[in-house]
């Protein structure tokens, strides 16, 4: 599955770079997003900045995927970010723990008039026979809900 976000913000690419990458902003961030037990970890120097986020997500699977998917789950992704043209962009690899899923995917900052655009692009797949499909379009899903919830957050932020 394919999840695809794609919003402008309206401030300047290395101010919502700096809202991207800067720990402070980060622990900010994902203490908004929700969850437990949160943890970043930050390593570089612009632009070139190494992003480890670990934290406790609770899910609400379907009753078909109950079996696979806990009701709370250990949520890691790296975000490895560097300078792209005018801009910034991240590859993203999320794990969740004990959850048959694969999901990578950027994260982009770019500049456009009156701000810059930040997009998102996921691939979600699961290799599980039959269930495989029922399972990447339920993360894929929670996950395109998170990136509205994290772009609000980053608008009240600026």
């Amino acid at each position: 599955m394919k999840v695809h976000v794609k919003h402008t913000l309206k401030t300047e690419t290395s101010a919502a770079f700096k809202l991207c990458t800067e720990q402070k902003a980060q622990e900010s961030l994902y203490q908004q997003l929700g969850g437990t037990d949160q943890r970043i970890k930050r390593e570089g120097r612009a632009p070139k900045i190494k992003l480890m986020i670990t934290r406790r997500m609770p899910a609400n699977p379907p009753a078909a995927l109950r079996k696979l998917v806990p009701a709370s789950n250990d949520v890691s992704h790296t975000e490895a970010w560097s300078a792209d043209g005018e801009g910034y962009s991240a590859d993203i690899n999320v794990e969740i723990k004990g959850v048959p899923v694969r999901i990578v995917g950027t994260k982009s900052l770019q500049p456009t008039r009156g701000g810059c655009s930040v997009e998102w692009n996921f691939e979600v797949s699961s290799a599980i026979p039959l269930l495989g499909s029922v399972i990447a379009g339920f993360a894929g899903e929670e996950i395109a809900r998170s990136l509205e919830r994290e772009f609000k957050i980053l608008q009240k932020m600026i």
